[in-house]
């Protein structure tokens, strides 16, 4: 669904998605029926959802109120936004560029939960010096203060993408100086937590109520597997960034001689090994003079393969996109999708040609490094499509770690 923009500040698009309507009324529900339940004999029905209406509406005020100043912090701090949408209890920040200093983040992380609490404050000290908390406008205000309260240590908790889970890890990285210090540290918390609550929920399931058991259940092993995916990944950003191309292993080139004519490249073409090879290069007494692509066949009449040579249709070698068995893994992945159909050639620092790089080595590197060992059958329908294997993004996660600054 698409999500409608509310107003814009510092060129950027404050929005709120629909699905925050359908949480509204539900949540003015909830509280109406709490102050139906908690104080039927103070309040009738309709001053009952008045409260839970305007407790709900004033909430989400706050909510924005806090994000426009956390926004704020955010640029002060270098972070480029895109845009920002509400999902009632919060929002979520489309970055583009990500705070690239330790004492940055944390000014960051602690801007909201400080104004839940400062927020939370100055409400509950006009509701207790009020002199009646049976007036509906007080119990508002009690209300939203308290929730505000409520909001202020939830984002303290030092879990996934909240703000104590950022604070966390940005404290870690200023005292430590490595910024993978803290991610791991986090992701080591969130991973304790998760067990706690999945082995509480358990205990709630046959215990004490199914209900509440089984939501608890779920969300620890929903955090588990969470911790688990994070680490998988901090592991492939570690691959990616210190890896080199003289680890993988590469294809062998397909060599034929200079003075081979079409007929020859036929005959190779017709009897190798992996679909895929399309390019051959050109030798001359061991040494290599250029390269050729097989669809060059299709330029010559078939009563001209006779009397044609490769080596006068060759290319120079420097013509082929090529990366140093020195260079960065996640610099040749970059280089690779540079390219229009997905391959490179590895050369040596004395620009030997060694061999071919494509997605499908580049991935099955990459999974053999996390453990994972992939059948025959399906390494050989890689090479032939050329993919990265499972569907793993390795340019986006390059992108991401560009954002982050972690390249």
């Amino acid at each position: 669904m698409r999500s409608w923009q509310i107003f814009k500040i510092w060129g950027i698009p404050f929005k709120i998605h629909p699905y925050w309507f359908v949480i509204l009324f539900l949540f003015s529900w909830s509280i109406s029926n709490q102050v139906n339940f908690s104080s039927g004999d103070v309040y009738n029905i309709k001053e009952a959802w008045i409260i839970g209406f305007l407790t709900s509406f004033f909430l989400l005020s706050s909510i924005i109120f806090h994000e426009v100043l956390h926004t704020f912090v955010s640029l002060n701090q270098g972070v480029k936004i895109k845009k920002i949408t509400f999902y009632f209890l919060g929002a979520i920040l489309q970055i583009d560029k990500y705070c690239q200093t330790a004492i940055g983040n944390i000014k960051i992380a602690i801007v909201r939960p400080l104004l839940c609490f400062a927020t939370a404050f100055i409400l509950l000290l006009i509701s207790n010096y009020s002199s009646s908390q049976e007036i509906v406008s007080i119990n508002i205000i009690s209300r939203v203060g308290i929730l505000n309260l409520f909001l202020g240590f939830l984002y303290l908790i030092p879990i996934g993408s909240l703000d104590g889970g950022n604070l966390l890890k940005s404290i870690i990285w200023y005292f430590s100086g490595s910024k993978n210090k803290g991610r791991n540290f986090l992701n080591k918390v969130n991973l304790s937590l998760s067990f706690l609550v999945l082995i509480f929920g358990i205990i709630c399931l046959f215990r004490f109520n199914f209900y509440y058991g089984f939501i608890l259940s779920f969300l620890g092993l929903f955090g588990v597997n969470s911790s688990k995916s994070e680490s998988q990944f901090f592991k492939i950003e570690n691959i990616l960034k210190f890896s080199k191309v003289s680890e993988l292993k590469l294809k062998p080139l397909s060599k034929i001689e200079f003075d081979s004519n079409f007929s020859d490249l036929n005959t190779l073409i017709k009897n190798k090994k992996d679909a895929s090879d399309k390019y051959f290069f050109v030798t001359n007494n061991g040494r290599w003079t250029g390269f050729i692509d097989e669809n060059i066949l299709k330029t010559v009449s078939i009563k001209k393969w006779e009397r044609n040579f490769v080596g006068d249709f060759k290319k120079p070698i420097d013509c082929f996109a090529s990366v140093y068995t020195n260079d960065k893994l996640w610099k040749t992945i970059e280089r690779l999708e540079e390219t229009g159909e997905g391959f490179l050639l590895a050369l040596s620092p004395a620009n030997i040609p060694l061999g071919i790089i494509d997605r499908s080595k580049i991935g099955n590197f990459v999974l053999n490094k996390l453990g994972f060992k992939l059948p025959a059958e399906i390494l050989n329908k890689l090479n032939y499509k050329n993919q990265y294997p499972f569907g793993i993004e390795l340019p986006k996660i390059i992108n991401s770690m560009k954002e982050k600054g972690d390249l």
